[in-house]
């Protein structure tokens, strides 16, 4: 039998250095909407195969589908997908090109420099089928909302369209076109990549499955931070009949034990935490679970022991930084209190957290940087139990507004061109948009991981000598439970000389002051005023004032 003709396939690029345990939802959830219309689908996942673009080339000529899908999953992917864009349309004149993703955002800079035809922005599962329908039918695109295209010279924007008001109704995403099992790990050796502290209520129970599965329960975020893309306003989230009925539809499919619920905002409200916890009661579920993306003034002692009672042996939270004055400037509407309470009320209840920072914001001083460590000391956690990384603008974020506005962005092809998996992944710090010194920000990471070093040493050995060996042996530990000995003694053979002589690759004018821009504005206290957007608003102002 003659197999069905694909009508688009869709191309997942490469992300860091080897695929995350995050499988590729986007292309998924949209692959499902095409199916669900009638049309045939695939999925390529450069993400897992790392195969060559002309092994790419190659796949899609043995399927010849009508369109080429592009997920731009992330910033970094630019590069690669601008490179491949263009040999695809070498190849494949005649094949529309259509991107979608967090990439959406930089609608201009795509058209302008790559071979991408359509961008579809934000929530695509909607835009589509219509445009799919309107390709097939010969219409007019540009009566497609929701979509940016070329026209002449100039980017021409069809209007946003509505955004999908129930979830439920959205089809499960295409599990079968991708390699899911390369997505599942051993949901007990994933535990101990972050601690050994397992008890054996987590690390086994009858009849419960080993490996692990990421899901999401939901869709955006109601937070608004400085440094991360709204493809869309607000959150919506899945009713909780619908989120149990789909993890039980995955320990069935998949025989997994182990869930992450890897949503940006997991849970908008105390009330969602408890509809969780009594939902999993109900149904006498046994799985165990870790909470990314739960923020910090939708917890308390109760909520948090109740999660410990059902399981959860992880929540991680994006405390971003030790400073009032860092806090207001990320807009993350919380205070450092807040985040002080929120990690010790989650290590008393006996879940693991892992403070999330970001140096080198906007604003960011030695005296910030002093205050993220003291607040880093107070929690009193164990060794290393923190992470970072410097601040990134990605397209459709207020720092990514800020970084154009005061010049360290300039040329927005050649900056994206110029982002990489290491750069997003390893905190490398690519651009300084503060009022500091390039090789005074470049050394805050290590100021930060000395200083945090010898305070737990002191803490715990009382010996600096003894505790430097325990640093060694627990270090050495680590990387072997995570199978990274081999890249750790690289990244250490490599670290950075070059990055530390020559700066950052962008920087922001001399000129532009944050600490002027802030004048008059108290940030000892959570302030919408000192948040970036407000700060860029003042910006455009002078600009506008000036001309």
């Amino acid at each position: 039998m003659a197999m069905k003709k694909v009508d688009m396939i869709i191309i997942v690029p490469p992300a860091g250095f080897k695929n995350s345990v995050y499988p590729p939802y986007g292309a998924m959830y949209i692959a499902s909407a095409l199916r669900k219309s009638g049309y045939n689908p695939a999925i390529l996942n450069v993400d897992t195969e790392r195969i060559s673009n002309a092994e790419v080339i190659e796949r899609v000529r043995e399927l010849d589908p009508d369109n080429i899908g592009l997920s731009g999953i992330v910033a970094p992917s630019y590069r690669y997908l601008k490179e491949l864009s263009l040999e695809l349309k070498r190849a494949f004149p005649g094949k529309v090109q259509i991107m979608g993703g967090g990439l959406s955002s930089a609608a201009d800079p795509v058209l302008k420099n790559t071979a991408v035809d359509i961008v579809v922005r934000g929530e695509g599962d909607a835009t589509i089928i219509e445009l799919m329908d309107c390709l097939a039918r010969k219409g007019d695109i540009k009566s497609v909302r929701g979509i940016h295209i070329r026209e002449s010279d100039r980017c021409l924007f069809t209007g946003n369209r509505g955004l999908i008001g129930k979830l439920d109704d959205l089809p499960y995403p295409a599990f079968d076109l991708i390699d899911m099992d390369r997505y599942l790990p051993d949901g007990i050796e994933f535990m101990r990549k972050f601690t050994k502290d397992i008890d054996g209520d987590f690390a086994a129970g009858a009849g419960r499955g080993r490996r692990m599965i990421t899901i999401p329960t939901s869709r955006g975020c109601f937070g608004e931070c400085s440094f991360c893309f709204r493809a869309y306003p607000g959150i919506r989230v899945n009713s909780m009949k619908y989120v149990f009925d789909f993890i039980e539809y995955c320990i069935e499919k998949y025989d997994v034990g182990y869930f992450t619920f890897g949503d940006e905002c997991f849970a908008p409200s105390r009330a969602r935490n408890w509809e969780f916890i009594e939902e999993y009661k109900k149904r006498k579920m046994n799985f165990v679970f870790r909470i990314l993306g739960m923020r910090v003034d939708t917890v308390d002692k109760d909520v948090l022991k109740a999660y410990r009672d059902i399981n959860c042996w992880m929540i991680e939270y994006g405390f971003e930084s030790g400073s009032q004055k860092m806090l207001n400037v990320i807009n993350k509407r919380a205070t450092v209190e807040q985040n002080r309470n929120a990690a010790l009320w989650t290590h008393e209840a006996g879940i693991y957290t892992s403070p999330a920072l970001v140096l080198g914001m906007p604003g960011e001083t030695e005296e910030t940087i002093g205050e993220t460590i003291e607040f880093l000391k107070s929690l009193r956690f164990n060794y290393k139990q923190y992470q970072w990384k410097y601040a990134l603008p990605i397209p459709g974020s207020a720092l990514y507004d800020f970084a154009k506005l005061a010049g360290a962005i300039e040329d927005e092809d050649e900056y994206l061109s110029s982002l990489t998996g290491r750069i997003e992944n390893g905190g490398v710090f690519h651009i300084n948009l503060t009022d500091q010194p390039d090789d005074a920000v470049g050394r805050w990471d290590g100021k930060l991981r000395r200083e945090l070093d010898n305070y737990y040493l002191e803490m715990t050995y009382r010996n600096i000598f003894l505790g430097k060996i325990a640093r060694f042996l627990k270090t050495l530990d680590m990387h072997i439970r995570r199978r990274s000995l081999g890249k750790a003694i690289v990244r250490r053979m490599e670290r950075r000389p070059r990055d530390r002589e020559t700066g950052p690759r962008f920087r922001k004018r001399p000129g532009v002051s944050i600490e002027a821009l802030l004048k008059g504005i108290d940030c000892s206290v959570p302030n919408k005023e000192a948040s970036l957007k407000s700060i860029n608003k003042r910006m455009n102002e002078e600009v506008t004032a000036g001309r």
